[in-house]
């Protein structure tokens, strides 16, 4: 199909799964005030606020307390938050980035409720590079054939939307996934927004690649599942040196200051060893959208490689 007829597809579909998902976030909006268990062998089993707290409070402590950022429970002087904050375990740039503006602008379940509702409208900047994406590897003029665009609204299903449903019986509406992410006010749509960007920017040749790589490393799980992807389109377009030069001099511009900052060096690393594999509902928003978009990428690349690579008959007349 053109590339005019593609992106009038592409947005229709994108629309009506962000419609979707809007729907979902207003279903789950009600149920951010619950609360849910933890439960560690040091503190035993506790009765704790949705996921968000341990970014606010951390957010908090950063400001007020910043020796206790990832101090596990209460400390004297934290915001209170009922009945007990989760443990902050994100990169410490994470809190002065995206947490302190929240932290100061409004009280806890106002910014949980803000917080989802800018994630909210990252979803149509995903819409449009994916897109983007689509265009740039497509590459057959004014067109864009029919199993690139069908593969590329699956990523965006997977991006958008993710309409799995765990059961009839509970009201999460369109997406299990999202509805989770929405009620917890989990940062994974941030996160998914930056490593697309990350692919964007890389077949545009620009320098703000790793930039964008480092910002979506505050869970640095999701930034390693997208390395193989960002190490082939590197290869591809002959950015490695610029990808890895934006990459360290981010790295020094954004951790490196935080990291020093009342010792959350020191902090933070006793939070990075792995307690448990469980893969949480909302995780799969950027897990599928990652494994999808890479599997589109390279299989489209082998597709035409080995196109190139068919020996052309020639048709003559005898």
């Amino acid at each position: 199909m053109k590339v005019r007829t593609a992106k009038v597809c592409f947005a229709v579909l994108a629309a009506v799964l962000i419609v979707l998902n809007g729907l979902t976030l207003l279903s789950a909006l009600p149920y951010t005030t619950g609360t849910g268990t933890f439960c560690d062998s040091h503190v035993g089993c506790i009765t704790v606020a949705r996921d968000f707290s341990a970014y606010y409070e951390a957010g908090y402590r950063f400001l007020f307390n910043p020796t206790q950022v990832y101090h596990e429970g209460n400390v004297s002087g934290d915001y209170q938050i009922l009945p007990n904050p989760q443990m902050y375990r994100y990169a410490p740039f994470f809190l002065p980035l995206f947490m302190v503006p929240l932290v100061v602008s409004f009280s806890y379940q106002n910014a949980l409720w803000a917080f989802d509702v800018l994630q909210f409208a990252l979803l149509p900047l995903i819409a449009y590079l994916l897109f983007d994406i689509m265009r740039r590897v497509s590459r057959r003029g004014d067109f864009v054939d029919n199993r690139t665009f069908a593969a590329f609204s699956l990523t965006a299903l997977f991006a958008l939307l993710q309409p799995f449903v765990l059961s009839a019986s509970i009201l999460t509406f369109w997406s299990w996934s999202y509805w989770r992410m929405w009620v917890n006010g989990e940062a994974r749509v941030l996160q998914l927004f930056f490593l697309v960007l990350t692919v964007c920017l890389l077949l545009r040749g620009s320098r703000l690649s790793g930039l964008t790589f480092v910002l979506s490393s505050f869970d640095p799980r999701m930034s390693i599942l997208c390395l193989p992807l960002i190490l082939f389109l590197c290869l591809k377009v002959g950015g490695l040196r610029r990808f890895a030069l934006s990459s360290v001099a981010s790295f020094a511009l954004i951790y490196v200051p935080t990291l020093l900052y009342a010792n959350l060096g020191g902090q933070f690393y006793g939070t990075i060893f792995i307690k448990d594999f469980t893969i949480y509902s909302y995780e799969w928003i950027p897990i599928l959208s990652i494994i999808s978009l890479t599997a589109t990428i390279i299989a489209l690349e082998l597709t035409k490689r080995i196109e190139i690579g068919k020996p052309k008959v020639a048709v003559g007349i005898e």
